[in-house]
């Protein structure tokens, strides 16, 4: 389960065009917003909507806010912040196209750029959990860990059914030290969404950092119940056994990890030492 935001492609809202004049622009329209486009269609089909000159200042933020998405997925992040900025100059009121520029600024490294805009959008849509998650998010980057955890939580307060809040708040408890702060929230994330084998493996990570290793081990088993395909799960529990001693009852963890492709530089270093 993903628990960070990624940038939405906002779809226009319904359209009525009695005039056959504009039938192609239409077809341009649903295409430019239409979910199984592929990226270079939706900035093929987005760009005619713009330069024909038949779209409301509305209709045509969005049309720039979807190329601006369809540019972030092709890495041209650049081109996407350009298309955000367009989108808001034709309607400064739009809490996504700031929410989408944050997470572009992320991608390109640009930490403060993205709270600046995170918190933009928030001042427009002060209910919006997705910038306050994203905004949090950021802060945990930048290490600011009790001001995410203060974000985090004014997205609970909002959507108190919303498990990424409370997953995300646990990261940021766990990098203050506050392992039993984690685990109460990652508790919440599991009761709501009980296959998610990530919040095992980061309860796992709470409840070892609190010293209790047996529950530590028994969420790992649990999330390799749950995704028999996830190495870093057998990675985290074959470590945890090598580090309590367990040398042997680690070895096939650990090389079941190797062999689902993890790269990790104290598995590669552990695999190497079994062929010395």
């Amino acid at each position: 389960m993903r628990h960070f935001l990624a940038p939405l492609v906002v779809a226009f809202s319904s359209l009525v065009i009695a005039s056959p004049a504009l039938s192609q622009v239409s077809r341009n329209i649903d295409q430019c917003q239409a979910p199984d486009a592929t990226i270079d269609q939706l900035i093929v089909h987005c760009t005619v909507a713009i330069k024909s000159g038949k779209l409301t200042p509305e209709q045509e933020a969005r049309a720039f806010l979807n190329r601006g998405v369809a540019f972030f997925e092709r890495g041209q992040y650049s081109l996407a912040i350009r298309d955000y900025d367009l989108a808001l100059a034709r309607d400064p009121r739009l809490p996504i196209a700031h929410v989408n520029k944050a997470n572009t600024y992320i991608r390109m490294g640009d930490l403060s750029r993205a709270v600046a805009e995170y918190d933009r959008a928030i001042s427009l849509k002060p209910n919006d959990t997705q910038a306050l998650i994203g905004r949090g998010g950021a802060l945990i980057q930048m290490q600011r860990y009790q001001e995410a955890v203060q974000t985090f939580t004014r997205a609970i307060n909002i959507d108190s059914e919303d498990p990424s809040a409370y997953f995300n708040r646990a990261l940021a408890s766990l990098r203050q030290g506050n392992s039993q702060s984690a685990v109460l929230d990652l508790n919440r994330v599991i009761l709501l969404s009980p296959e998610d084998a990530e919040a095992y493996v980061s309860r796992s990570r709470a409840y070892q950092a609190a010293g209790d290793l047996n529950a530590a081990y028994q969420d790992l088993t649990r999330a390799v119940e749950i995704d028999p395909a996830y190495s870093f799960a057998y990675f985290r529990r074959g470590r945890l056994l090598y580090e309590d001693g367990r040398k042997d009852q680690a070895r096939n963890d650990l090389a079941k990890a190797y062999q689902l492709g993890l790269d990790h530089p104290w598995l590669a270093e552990y695999i190497a030492s079994l062929g010395n």
